[in-house]
């Protein structure tokens, strides 16, 4: 050491350290990183955009985006939303494995959004009151708000869409006239007549709502929610007064019209498995599915549920049950429609003609379960805020 002053310098001949000796994690390979990201929670993964330039490249990567996503489409996960019993504007999401529900819960807060579409390739749209529409990750607890529409029209319906083919995720919004907003189902001729479909697609260079073309008028009330398979969105809608069901293409954009079941009375629609399905509640043990086996040439199927034992083991619940789809195991799943503490799901299996419930822990007696979504899966997509 040599004294200069009151002040000690070092004196030393060696380089300064490169950043990939400050910090170990630099000098890894691309792919090795990327494995290394492969291994953790999606809740994890956004962290590492702050730690390098190199790190949030693989993170931000769109091909790491579907690699991830690969992987977690073969551990599907279920996803509850739900409300805070005292506070009615706070919410959350509550997901679980599907093999195991006791264990890896994963909870993110959501306030003041009261609507929610079903999850697609691990994202969700929500709405609230004021008609503020956000797209959301719940893997990342990210979510980013969609810009307004100046109109003198109302929303009435939000869909939420993904196109395997291109890669895009799309929101499709149908507004009517302010005055038309109160009218009953019986005046759902006219408000068809007066409706207008607007799409917005997440990630496009131009972040604006488009207007489109609709050849089948038809009106869906506020709180309809529509399912989207291989590329099409479903939901349940009125055309001239008959229930039908509209299917909206995310990559044409095209509208089109599907007959329901004759004499049948239809209240929900879900999953059945890859196909699309009908149905009513499940109340006595009995239950009634349609299928849609071929939407091209309108083909349904019917799928009759008996629950064994129903009066000894379910009677005493004294709740209606709501189909919500299959799991990985074929088995189907019935979620009640009135929530009970603890919080429980109906699997009933169709080969074998058995029933079994699975209780979910760890919710809380503050919270109340307003809706069950399956086939939820983890994603590492970064939503990017718009500007």
């Amino acid at each position: 050491m040599i004294r200069l002053g009151s002040k000690e310098r070092r004196c030393s001949t060696s380089p300064p350290l490169t950043r990939s000796q400050t910090y170990p994690l630099e000098s890894m390979p691309p792919d090795m990183k990327e494995e290394i990201l492969m291994k953790l929670k999606g809740k994890y993964i956004s962290k590492f955009i702050s730690v390098s330039k190199s790190w949030s490249s693989i993170v931000r990567s769109k091909g790491f985006t579907n690699l991830y996503l690969n992987r977690s489409l073969a551990q599907p996960r279920i996803l509850l939303s739900l409300i805070d019993r005292g506070d009615r504007e706070k919410q959350l999401f509550h997901s679980f494995s599907q093999e195991d529900p006791t264990s890896d819960h994963h909870r993110v807060s959501c306030n003041r959004y009261h609507d929610f579409s079903p999850p697609i390739c691990g994202l969700i749209c929500c709405r609230n009151v004021y008609n503020l529409l956000m797209i959301g990750n719940p893997s990342t607890s990210q979510f980013i708000t969609l810009p307004r529409v100046i109109s003198m029209r109302k929303d009435i319906s939000c869909f939420f869409g993904y196109d395997p083919v291109n890669g895009e995720y799309k929101v499709l919004r149908i507004m009517i006239p302010r005055r038309f907003h109160h009218l009953r189902e019986t005046s759902s001729r006219v408000v068809a007549s007066q409706q207008e479909h607007l799409v917005f697609t997440l990630g496009a260079t131009r972040k604006k709502w488009r207007n489109i073309e609709c050849k089948h008028p038809h009106y869906t009330r506020r709180s309809t929610q529509g399912i989207c398979s291989n590329g099409v969105v479903y939901y349940l809608a009125w055309v001239q007064l008959v229930r039908s069901l509209i299917c909206f293409d995310v990559r044409s954009e095209k509208f089109s019209v599907i007959e329901l079941p004759k004499d049948v009375q239809i209240q929900l629609l879900s999953n059945y498995g890859e196909k699309i399905a009908v149905t009513n509640l499940l109340i006595d043990g009995t239950l009634d599915l349609w299928v849609l086996e071929d939407a091209s040439r309108q083909v349904w199927s019917k799928v009759s549920v008996v629950i064994p034992s129903w009066n000894d083991s379910f009677r005493y619940f004294q709740t209606a049950f709501k189909f919500r789809g299959t799991l990985g195991t074929g088995e189907l799943v019935f979620a009640p429609k009135f929530v009970r503490d603890p919080y429980f799901l109906l699997c009933y299996n169709l080969k074998e003609n058995k029933a079994r419930k699975i209780n979910i822990q760890g919710i809380g007696s503050q919270f109340t379960a307003r809706d069950v979504y399956l086939d939820h899966v983890e994603s590492p997509m970064i939503l990017e805020p718009l500007r």
